[in-house]
């Protein structure tokens, strides 16, 4: 079944295929002669390798009888295989410290650990790598994707929650939720000098996500969020280059490649025809995992950014996703001031920033977890979240009698110098500026569908392929 499993995950690794039970740890270069070895366990944990890093190395990992595997990076990043840190750290009492290293350990990773017939799993505190688990008569499974939960006849996995520890011992399972210290007060503090604090946070958690990187590639749109993360990163003492994409020419490109070189960076820019939006549909699709057209929409600009930063050499690429569930970039805060008053606006965008990552992470990790280029997000930083919930809602919208959104962003990036043309800019939606909104719904009128229905039938195809493979497990 554990086989089964990576085979439904092989998109997210081929470079090498790992595989650890009680008394056995299994290597291989290919899925086929790693399920020859006929291991056999009542209990197993495998693994995938994606090698976007020299020090990126095979796994699971051994010490004594401890087995581990860790998807993901730990912050701040270093030349030293992550997860070889999490192994040093947790390889004493790891039953006892798993919590506790989940709490303290910053990071964006998924972990495994194999202990004398115990299995134990933890997400970071943020959720920022997916990871699912089900049960189906008397199996318990987790996996970084649904669909090889789906191989094994689990038809409904559920997230697991940021922050929690799972542990599964003769037959029982319990997840112990490491919940993060609640916001409860709103700190005192004008507009410039919040601006200060968080444009010094925002270099601070880049310098933390870039230690192992001589050169940083963003994702570059021309809007606020991007530009001060473009800037950031150069205040770190980075290299940059900006990339962007489209769907169509339009006056968002023109004004991204005018911006870039007003802000003296180096733009890859690369536009994609009709046939590429239909190709990449049914792309998009597997790697997310949902019918959502919204989603179907974002999700295919950040696939092809990540794949044009990956012809261009890049091995991670930054982003700005976060930034306006933080911040207040959506209209619907507006509107919630306008009808209902300020402390329900704040409870939207509270409770937004408290699901990011089933808004915003998962999706953009799983269509980017199949490249070679990893996706690193400087707003989804511990301690910059903490700070930003602490901050007045009238730092970041004013919407009673002007619509204005994400003020103290928009000061940071007076504060770095980036020109009014991107600090003022009114922000405009991924899925529209890139143009695959209304791409997808060209396409669909194409074939006599609406829009939600084009993209569901794509996704009933892909479904009906992911069910396949559990028939025959």
């Amino acid at each position: 079944m554990a086989i089964e499993m990576m085979r439904a995950l092989s998109e997210r690794g081929r470079d090498s295929f790992g595989l650890a039970t009680q008394h056995d740890t299994l290597m291989c270069d290919s899925l086929s002669s790693l399920s020859n070895q006929h291991a056999s366990s009542s209990v197993a944990i495998g693994y995938n390798l994606n090698r976007i890093f020299a020090k990126d190395i095979a796994q699971p990992l051994v010490s004594g009888e401890l087995r581990i595997v860790m998807e993901g990076r730990i912050y701040p990043t270093s030349n030293d295989p992550d997860c070889r840190r999490a192994l040093s750290q947790l390889q004493e009492e790891p039953g006892v410290k798993l919590q506790e290293f989940v709490k303290e350990v910053d990071g964006s990773y998924a972990l495994a650990i194999l202990l004398s017939g115990k299995l134990m799993v933890a997400e970071d505190m943020l959720g920022s790598k997916p990871l699912y688990w089900g049960e189906f008569k008397d199996i318990v499974a987790f996996a970084s994707e649904r669909k090889a939960l789906w191989a094994l006849g689990i038809e409904s996995p559920q997230r697991f929650p940021p922050g929690g520890v799972g542990v599964a011992e003769k037959g029982t399972f319990s997840i112990l939720r490491s919940d993060a210290e609640q916001v409860n007060t709103q700190r005192e503090i004008d507009l410039d000098a919040a601006a200060k604090i968080l444009s010094e946070l925002i270099v601070e958690s880049i310098k933390r996500r870039s230690g192992d990187l001589r050169k940083v590639a963003v994702a570059y749109s021309g809007g606020v969020d991007s530009a001060v993360v473009a800037s950031s990163v150069r205040l770190a003492g980075l290299d940059v280059e900006l990339f962007t994409v489209t769907a169509r020419g339009n006056g968002e490109l023109e004004h991204a490649k005018r911006t870039a070189k007003e802000l003296g960076l180096p733009l890859v820019a690369r536009e994609y025809s009709l046939a590429d939006v239909g190709k990449a549909i049914p792309e998009v699709l597997r790697r997310m995992e949902k019918p959502n057209l919204m989603d179907v929409a974002i999700a295919i600009p950040v696939f092809w950014v990540c794949q044009l930063a990956e012809t261009a050499g890049s091995n991670a690429i930054f982003m700005g996703q976060g930034a306006d569930e933080l911040f207040g970039g959506y209209d619907r805060y507006i509107s919630a001031y306008q009808r209902r008053g300020s402390q329900e606006a704040s409870n939207m965008m509270m409770k937004d920033a408290r699901n990011l990552s089933e808004l915003t992470y998962e999706r953009d990790e799983q269509v980017s977890a199949s490249t070679k280029v990893e996706l690193r997000l400087p707003f989804a930083d511990r301690k910059l979240i903490e700070f930003v919930l602490s901050l007045p809602l009238g730092l970041k919208i004013a919407g009673v009698k002007e619509s204005r959104q994400k003020l103290v962003l928009r000061r940071v990036a007076q504060l770095q110098g980036i020109p009014s043309s991107v600090s003022k800019k009114p922000k405009r939606a991924m899925q529209y500026a890139t143009g695959a909104d209304s791409s997808i719904r060209r396409l669909a009128r194409g074939t006599g569908l609406t829009p939600q229905k084009y993209i569901l039938e794509h996704y009933s195809r892909l479904r009906r392929s992911f069910g396949s493979a559990s028939k025959n497990t």
